[in-house]
């Protein structure tokens, strides 16, 4: 599976460790998965930890990867945060095409090569 889903009641954070080729399918159904999980609150915080991964989603993905999050807005709340770790600089850049792509979406997202510093600021600790 490549991408396997953690969700931490205590620290209000669901982690998503990615491993393999992520493509769309893959994404997608974690994210349905998190919604049946159920330790899952509206507007927990995320970590996709793409580090040992590489990202098959396409540029031409990112519009219906953020119409399947729109979707879902009741069911997963706003003003969480997302935090994309990533180690490669073709993911870095794709990370960070979503990041500003996702400007206008009720949760903000950063993409972090430190997993130290997207922690921190998923916990609300400005970095």
């Amino acid at each position: 599976m490549p991408v396997a889903t953690q969700i931490d009641p205590e620290h209000k954070l669901v982690t998503f460790e990615c491993s393999g080729t992520v493509v769309f399918d893959d994404v997608r159904s974690a994210f349905q998965g998190m919604f049946e999980d159920p330790r899952f609150t509206p507007g927990i915080n995320a970590l996709w930890d793409l580090r040992n991964a590489s990202i098959g989603v396409r540029m031409q993905e990112l519009p219906g990867l953020l119409d399947m999050i729109s979707s879902r807005q009741d069911d997963r709340g706003k003003g969480y945060r997302v935090a994309l770790l990533v180690s490669g600089s073709p993911d870095f850049g794709l990370s960070t095409l979503f990041e500003m792509s996702a400007h206008a979406m009720p949760f903000a997202v950063r993409v972090f090569r430190s997993r130290t510093e997207a922690t921190r600021w998923l916990a609300g600790e400005d970095v």
